[in-house]
């Protein structure tokens, strides 16, 4: 079609556009013309020249403009003379934009309308809103809140009025939800109902903004930001104890700090005049990224990617922009150039860092957190609480002793056999090994010899319980020089084993854990190498057990013990599997038994003989006539077999470990921070941001177009920081004001909270925003009196229930007609479910807690390096914000978190099966629900009472009568059932910190623990409403 043709379908194209949105307004160059231009055209026409398809710039009002031959792309007030209404009013493939293989949406016809009237209004141009400085709005409406006043403008525009008040108790648990990251107590909404003054609200904003769990929910939001995590990531994934980092955060948001400053000091801390300690620990924003010790990687590949991690950060958490598109070429829709990008990156360059991950991470500072010792003084009386337990339980099991010596002493008269050789049912290897049958279960290996191979052996026992496994390694005569093996060196590496359990004829597999290996020969080695036989045991081929440097030409034996005894049913059969995987290769072992015991203890973790084999041989008549170093393992043998005994003594021995850890909290921490190297690294521009393709080279400097200063190498992270926070920034006050509106409504202003750029949404509400970001420069970053300001508008205090017109007309609530309503965070539900249990621990800061977790959640993923081990007593109850966050495994429980890998700053909703399973399942929801259930049982009064009570604990109000009758219907069933099955009601309870698992009227607990697990996983529960 020509452009003739085309042009005539410039009026029937403004009819369309005559029925919508923008029909009468003058169209705004940055809100209806830029994201157009941008998604459709900055492709080929915009900032990156790498991309550019011709020399026009639709991007730059000059280029747009320019006139050749009486015809331009743009020309103001002329369609007909305009290339570009000729081209997006085609339908020739030839001529058509954007081009039909461009993978750009095509224009819709509203849109090419607007562009069209734009056109013809004179093409105004102007800058992106975004870029553009924020400027208050007059707001002239009487006593009313400015807030109010914004959202009910845009409100009456789209015919719509806002909704009323919530409810007070609805109210309250929002606010406190929002503020503290917590619900109210029955009390505090009880108070906040009988005073319905807006100075009540009032009040109870104050005093939440006052609440030292005020700094704990502030710091959820951030450590999301900063990507922090107590684990390096990575394969390695090594612990760091950069956690006192988290406290200062904890301390900032208690004190208030001003943004700008909290800002600063996380960037430039240890470039302050006389720099405190606490000042320096800030700059541990900037080293929260991931660290790379992985083998055969290039320091300086990983230095750079952390310089990049910080600049990408940057963006991403103050500016609200993508820079990290800019990392390999310019920015393909906001004008930040690849030699901007790397004029930031030269702040971060000349870190005194090298590269290195774990304990080589330099720059640390030594810095001694002032809530250590709390920790260490709760876990202390924990320990003095559970000694004596122990010593009444030892006294008893010694009592029982006697009895059970003499009873081995008789059976021992004949002889004693420890171990009991496999009978054998199967042999097979995976590579071509052929295994063969010898004389009294030996296993000889024959045929092929492949590099690697893994040998599967399965047999049975008449054992019915299983606390051991030895492998014996026998020379033979057809090895190589007669050793252990066929290989050239006749040596063996054996670099894993397994043990699994099936039932005879199926082939579903259950993993038996081991907790030790012992060998009587290995070779010395250290970290990971092949030598002990401890490798074998964490699904790592790089090492493993081998005897070379000893006698090759002997009998060698492992011993491997169990983590729990395996009882033996009739049907069932042992799998033993033997890894060969070592890079050498040509280790496979030639000739070899496999052997099991059911002796207990200590008796499978050396390889001394069995007591029991040692009386064998002692030969004595007499009880008395046990000499006193055999009896002393006889008593240790016979302890290890007592269960009441063994899970006191593990509980002690828990809350040990723990104090232990605590000790060594308690001294100096090597935090990761901030710190310059005397000489300074030069920087250059990285050709398509590839580490070592340096091209030219750049001094540091800022984003001209976002606000130009002047740079050079005599600035440093100081000037960047100040750049940031300046008051003519155009970005930072509105990123964070939209983070702290994201925060109370599930959303910003902006629903792209990490792009404010081109590609970015355009503000709900732009004068608003504005006007939020203004007044936080202007009252002296004051984070608080934001926040208050939100909380005290009749916006905030609106009914978030809705009718089905106003669901249509804004189902995803941008109109901002109602309050509201959305998932709680995972964190916050648990948190939550702590407080109105009773079980909160409100200790202020301190080292990572563990909270529960399922069992062996590590196990598979770090090849047995890592052993999660559940926080004992009060610490397993504190706030989510201390849990230990491990890079490559985040908590369980924590079904919609970020990953701390990068940083995020948009909230993750979700109502996936993970979450409910997680409520319903997960421990700590079910630690929560037997303490709220102790204590509804403990009120002693009336079952009406009681529900009423757990109700208001959780959902801050008491049931309707509905709801009464479903909860007692329930309640009843459950109590029928348990009162007739005392002992499910015992296992039930069964679970937990030993001071919680035993409780008084069990079938009670157990009957109200059903109900206020139902009460926990009500919708209200976990909703922000």
């Amino acid at each position: 079609m020509s452009g003739r043709h085309a042009n005539r379908l410039v009026p029937l194209l403004l009819c369309v556009l005559a029925g919508g949105a923008h029909a009468s307004a003058p169209v705004d160059f940055s809100r209806d013309v830029l994201p157009l231009l941008s998604d459709r055209c900055y492709q080929c026409h915009g900032p990156d020249a790498t991309n550019r398809a011709s020399d026009l710039r639709l991007d730059q009002r000059e280029s747009a403009t320019e006139m050749e031959e009486g015809r331009g792309a743009v020309v103001p007030g002329d369609v007909d003379a305009s290339e570009l209404v000729r081209r997006i009013t085609s339908t020739d493939p030839e001529i058509q934009m954007p081009p039909a293989g461009s993978q750009r949406k095509p224009l819709a016809a509203e849109e090419v309308a607007l562009l069209i009237k734009w056109v013809q209004e004179g093409a105004p141009w102007g800058r992106h809103w975004a870029f553009e400085p924020p400027r208050r709005s007059e707001v002239a409406n009487g006593d009313q809140h400015p807030i109010d006043t914004f959202v009910q403008l845009r409100l009456a525009k789209e015919g719509l009025a806002p909704a009323g008040e919530a409810p007070r108790r609805t109210l309250l648990r929002r606010l406190s939800f929002d503020l503290t990251g917590l619900p109210p107590t029955a009390d505090e909404v009880a108070a906040f109902v009988e005073d319905d003054s807006i100075k009540g609200y009032e009040n109870a904003v104050d005093r939440l903004l006052a609440s030292p769990h005020y700094g704990e929910r502030m710091a959820m939001w951030w450590l999301d930001a900063a990507r922090y995590s107590d684990t390096d990531g990575y394969q390695g994934d090594s612990t760091r104890s950069n956690w006192p980092w988290r406290d200062w955060v904890i301390d900032a948001f208690r004190n208030n700090m001003p943004f700008d400053q909290f800002t600063i000091e996380q960037f430039a801390g240890d470039l302050l005049p006389d720099a405190t300690p606490e000042q320096i620990l800030a700059t541990c924003f900037h080293r929260n990224h991931m660290t790379n010790g992985e083998g055969g990687r290039d320091p300086e590949e990983s230095r750079v990617d952390y310089v990049i991690d910080r600049v990408n950060t940057t963006g991403t958490v103050w500016l609200g922009l993508t820079l990290g598109c800019a990392q390999c070429h310019s920015h393909k829709f906001d004008p930040v150039t690849q030699s901007d990008y790397y004029r930031l990156f030269a702040y971060f360059d000349s870190i005194a860092e090298d590269g290195k991950a774990g304990g080589a991470a330099k720059p640390f500072l030594s810095y001694q957190s002032p809530y250590a010792q709390r920790a260490l003084d709760e876990t202390q009386r924990l320990v003095e609480a559970r000694q004596p337990k122990m010593d009444s339980v030892r006294r008893q099991a010694e009592a029982e002793f006697e009895t059970w010596l003499a009873d081995q002493l008789q059976m021992v008269q004949n002889g004693f056999t420890a171990w009991q050789t496999l009978n054998l049912v199967q042999m097979e290897a995976v590579a071509g090994t052929v295994l063969k049958r010898a004389d009294e279960g030996v296993v000889q290996a024959t045929g092929p010899h492949p590099r690697q191979d893994d040998y599967r052996v399965v047999g049975t026992s008449t054992l019915k319980r299983i606390t051991g496994l030895r492998l014996e390694v026998f020379p033979h005569e057809t090895h190589t020089d007669g050793k252990l093996g066929r290989g050239a060196s006749g040596e063996f590496i054996l670099t894993d084993v397994k043990l699994q359990l099936r039932q005879r004829g199926k082939s579903q597999l259950r993993e038996i854990e081991f907790v030790s290996a012992v060998a009587d020969a290995e070779k010395n080695v250290g970290g990971r190498n092949y030598g002990r036989v401890s490798g074998t045991l964490d699904d790592d081929p790089r090492n493993g057990w081998t005897t070379e440097t000893h006698d090759a030409r002997k009998r060698h034996v492992a011993l491997f013990a169990l983590r729990e005894p395996l009882l033996l049913g009739d049907d069932e059969e042992l799998v033993f599997v033997l890894y060969h995987r070592s890079t050498v290769g040509d280790a496979n072992i030639g000739r070899f038994r496999v052997s099991v015991t059911d002796q207990p203890g200590p008796a499978v973790r050396s390889l001394e003989k069995m007591p029991l084999e040692v009386l064998a041989e002692a030969q004595v008549t007499g009880v008395s006539d046990i000499e006193m170093p055999l009896r002393k393992r006889l008593l240790e043998q016979f302890l290890s077999s007592q269960a009441g005994f063994q899970q006191t003594r593990g509980e002690l021995e828990l809350a040990k470990q723990q104090l232990a850890a605590l000790k060594a909290a308690v001294k100096p921490q090597r935090v990761m921070v901030l710190g310059e190297r005397e000489l300074p690294r030069d920087t250059f521009l990285l050709t398509r941001g590839v580490w070592d393709q340096k091209g030219a080279q750049v001094t540091k400097g800022v984003l001209p177009a976002i606000l130009p200063r002047q740079g050079g190498p005599e600035t440093n992270r100081l000037d960047l920081a100040k750049w940031l926070v300046d008051r003519e920034n155009p970005l930072t006050a509105r990123v964070i004001v939209n983070q702290l509106w994201q925060m109370l409504f599930g959303a910003g202003l902006v629903r792209t909270p990490e792009d404010f750029g081109l590609q970015g949404e355009f503000p709900s509400h732009p004068r608003l925003l504005d006007w939020l970001a203004v007044d936080l420069m202007e009252h002296g970053w004051d984070l608080k009196r934001t926040l208050r300001q939100i909380v005290m508008s009749k916006v905030y205090r609106q009914d978030s229930r809705m009718d089905a017109e106003a669901f249509e007309r804004d189902p995803e609530n941008r109109l901002l007609a109602r309050g509201a309503r959305f998932r709680l965070p995972s964190w916050m539900i648990r948190d939550a479910a702590l407080r109105s249990s009773g079980l909160l621990n409100t200790a202020i800061g301190g080292p990572p807690v563990r909270p529960y977790q399922p069992a062996g959640v590590w196990s598979e993923m770090f090849m047995g390096r890592f052993r999660y081990v559940p926080s004992q007593g009060p610490a397993q109850y504190r706030r989510t914000v201390y849990a230990f966050w491990r890079r490559s495994a985040a908590p369980t429980f924590l079904f919609d978190s970020s990953q701390r890998r990068v940083c995020e700053v948009r909230p993750r909703h979700t109502n996936t099966p993970m979450h409910a399973l997680t409520l319903l399942n997960d421990l700590n929801m079910l630690a929560s629900a037997r303490a709220l259930a102790q204590r509804a049982v403990a009120t002693d009064t009336d079952m009406e009472t009681q529900l009423d009570m757990m109700c208001e604990a959780v959902v801050s109000r008491p049931p309707t009568p509905r709801e009464r009758d479903v909860l007692q219907r329930e309640l009843l069933r459950a109590q029928a059932y348990y009162r007739q099955q005392p002992r499910q009601a015992v296992a039930l309870l069964e679970f937990g910190q030993p001071e919680r698992r035993t409780v008084e009227r069990p079938s009670e607990v157990a009957a109200y623990l059903l109900v206020a697990s139902m009460i926990y996983n009500l919708d209200e529960a976990i909703t922000h409403e």
